[in-house]
């Protein structure tokens, strides 16, 4: 199986063109709150009872826990109150894949052929199987000595097909886009049209299909949109067949049939043509996941996750069960009231304590680079109808000072709480 860096096929351009896409899909789930930054030269914390006086008068029924530089606790203010953690469980869920599926874990997409020289693609929730990967793909010689392709078959069944994320809606926004196994371009098509009525890709690296042509009708001349493809999965998966056939074309593979059938592929009839390894690392992933709030590719990974362990098809019962014995058996955490219901922070089931993220918090100071910031905060909001949250770490002339603040209120004090936590003088 071959193993493909990103330094080594990823150019700069590339680089930002998927940063691009990603921010073009789910920018619209992080404009929701505005961050409100403070400078400060360093904290001092020697009237804490003060502090929780004035934590108290803003909010009460809030959560808070905050660290100084090297672990020792400041302040905890109902710290062990089990709260709802909104899209800061995605940082849960980032180190949990560091620990469960470790660093260098890439994931991957198989492709096999038969004696009448059909080809099969089997997905395996790579989150990140976009055009730019799928014409990695197309240009690999195992792929390439293929020269004709009688037909493409498609197998979705790494992924349970029940899979059902509590909590999120069935808009068509591009955020709310369906997880599974075989999924391209995070289940969005990008395509708009000139003032004249003509239709094109509105992303340069990804060509024009049928699918694409045919979702367009709906914009309005001179207009371009991103569509999510969440209303039908055949559709969904129809467009991954479409897509790799116009890569493979331009790789100069003769596709005769158009047809995509739906498979699952076994070994009896089916022979492994190559394994592909995504080139995207997970600290590339999770770039994406924390800058952008990617509630799609956190419940990917959180699936992946559960099957590594338990075995596939993946689905959400295996992917609970694992991250439950998880956070029980490494971080020693009581896990019977705590739920982890899915991985994106949509479900308002998940429970946990502003304790326990700070016990993931103090792990995850390593990788604090991947968290959105200005000045000197890291900061991951979540936010729900009624929840406002942060988690992240203050920058000091010492170091990182960890901090926690979740609330459930029907107005939003968290950027208040922060400030608090900021002053320099008590």
């Amino acid at each position: 199986m071959m193993c493909i860096s990103r330094k080594k096929h990823l150019t700069t351009k590339h680089y930002s063109s998927i940063l691009d896409k990603l921010r073009s899909v789910f920018l619209p789930q992080v404009l929701g709150f505005a961050f409100v930054f403070w400078s400060f030269a360093g904290q001092t914390f020697a009237d804490t009872d003060n502090l929780k006086r004035q934590i108290t008068a803003l909010d009460p029924s809030c959560a808070i826990a905050l660290n100084d530089e090297r672990g020792k606790r400041i302040v905890a203010y109902n710290s062990e109150k089990l709260m709802i953690p909104a899209s800061i469980i995605k940082i849960v869920i980032a180190q949990a894949a560091y620990d469960l599926l470790g660093k260098d874990f890439r994931f991957k997409t198989e492709f096999y052929t038969d004696q009448n020289h059909r080809l099969a693609i089997k997905g395996w929730g790579d989150p990140f199987l976009i055009s730019e990967e799928i014409k990695l793909i197309s240009e690999q010689s195992q792929i390439k000595k293929l020269a004709v392709i009688s037909e493409i078959l498609l197998d979705p069944s790494a992924f349970s097909s029940d899979v059902q994320i509590p909590g999120a809606s069935n808009s068509l926004n591009p955020y709310d886009a369906l997880n599974g196994a075989l999924v391209v371009n995070f289940n969005t098509i990008f395509v708009g049209r000139t003032h004249s009525g003509e239709v094109y890709s509105a992303e340069e690296p990804t060509p024009l299909t049928a699918l694409a042509v045919e979702k367009a009708v709906s914009i309005q001349p001179g207009k371009k949109e991103r569509i999510n493809l969440t209303e039908n999965p055949q559709e969904s998966l129809a467009y991954v067949g479409q897509l790799f056939s116009e890569f493979f074309k331009a790789a100069d593979i003769s596709l005769i049939s158009k047809k995509l059938p739906q498979t699952i592929v076994n070994e009896k009839d089916w022979q492994l043509l190559y394994s592909h390894k995504s080139s995207r690392s997970l600290d590339f992933i999770f770039e994406g996941l924390m800058k952008y709030s990617n509630n799609f590719i956190a419940n990917q990974v959180f699936l992946v996750i559960g099957a590594e362990k338990l075995g596939y098809p993946a689905s959400l019962g295996k992917s609970r069960k694992v991250l439950q014995t998880y956070l029980k058996n490494k971080w020693g955490f009581n896990t019977s009231d705590m739920i982890m219901d899915e991985a994106s922070g949509l479900s308002r089931k998940n429970r946990m304590t502003a304790a326990q993220v700070m016990t993931i918090l103090e792990t995850f100071r390593e990788n604090s680079g991947l968290l959105s910031g200005r000045n000197n905060l890291k900061i991951k909001s979540g936010t729900l109808t009624g929840i406002y949250n942060y988690a992240g770490y203050i920058q000091t002339e010492s170091g990182l000072q960890p901090y926690v603040i979740m609330t459930e209120s029907n107005v939003n004090r968290r950027d208040k709480l922060l400030k608090l936590l900021t002053q320099t003088e008590r």
